[in-house]
């Protein structure tokens, strides 16, 4: 069966041509409308960046050329598409998720919209999201979670590293152990929404639930530049507790990073994150700097 994607419609716009003139963004204010024994963070031989999706989606990866029913048109603006990925995407990232991913780009760029969608996956939902990636987006996304009072039990999340800068997200999440009802997930694809626009505002509503002066517990961070993907990334360790997510990602966009890719790992009472990261400006973070960053978002962590 053959793959249709209108690429005459979008191949300049999904390669980053003339992005300024066709943007797929609606443009949005630079502010955000907010502001167990103890393990130790493993040592310098951290996984791979997340490279396959969470649970049952996870596919074993084939090469481009293998994936049946593509067309060549197709095919060959999927590697061109690719190239705004870090160098890991292409390799080890499966076919159909890659797919699928220009097939929200094309939404974005018809659409001018953030996708945002929540359905039913088993006894969890899915979040899909796309847009342009900012530094403050998983601050506002996480926000609107820890409001409603998800759980989240995976994510999966490729950003691109040169023009469009595009965000593709996919986090598992529950309520009360129980899939979202479908007004549930309507009110939270609203409020992420409002927030993205400025319309919602994520700390007030959060300072209802929770104190957010209140640091987290038993915080650990490390900074290291992957020798493999030449990608840095910030390891974040932390005991399990309401509104870690929000507050970790909340310490990333205070500290002006772009996140690209993200592993997560929830175990015996911690979570741990791996977050491979882009600097302001959207450059790299050379070492001696990663380090400074390490420290000052485990000192924000920890409400000091």
């Amino acid at each position: 069966m053959h793959v249709s994607l209108g690429v005459n419609c979008i191949q300049d716009w999904a390669l980053g041509i003339g992005y300024r003139e066709h943007s797929c963004v609606v443009p949005l204010s630079s502010q955000s409308s907010i502001s167990s024994p103890q393990s130790p963070v493993p040592n310098r031989k951290h996984p791979a960046p997340n490279t396959q999706p969470p649970d049952d989606e996870s596919k074993r990866v084939l090469p481009l050329t293998m994936a049946s029913g593509l067309k060549s048109s197709t095919l060959e603006l999927l590697k061109r598409f690719n190239r705004a990925f870090p160098q890991f995407y292409e390799q080890f990232v499966s076919s159909e998720i890659q797919l699928q991913n220009l097939r929200l780009a094309y939404r974005l760029y018809k659409t001018r919209r953030a996708v945002i969608e929540l359905k039913p996956e088993g006894s969890k939902s899915a979040l899909h999201f796309a847009y342009r990636n900012q530094s403050f987006l998983l601050s506002d996304i996480f926000g609107v979670l820890a409001a409603y009072g998800l759980t989240i039990h995976g994510l999966s999340l490729y950003g691109q590293i040169r023009p469009p800068m595009l965000v593709f997200i996919k986090l598992l999440v529950s309520r009360g152990s129980k899939a979202l009802t479908e007004k549930t997930a309507e009110n939270v694809c609203r409020a992420i929404r409002e927030a993205l626009g400025g319309r919602f505002e994520v700390e007030e509503m959060l300072a209802v639930e929770f104190n957010l002066d209140t640091g987290l517990e038993q915080v650990q961070t490390e900074f290291y530049v992957d020798p493999v993907f030449h990608l840095p990334a910030l390891v974040i360790e932390a005991d399990n507790q309401p509104g870690l997510f929000y507050k970790v990602m909340y310490a990333i966009w205070q500290e002006d990073l772009l996140v690209v890719n993200a592993n997560l790992l929830v175990w015996r009472g911690r979570t741990r994150l791996i977050l491979y990261l882009l600097g302001p400006n959207e450059s790299l973070i050379p070492e001696y700097l990663g380090h400074k960053i390490a420290e000052g978002v485990r000192q924000r962590l920890l409400g000091k």
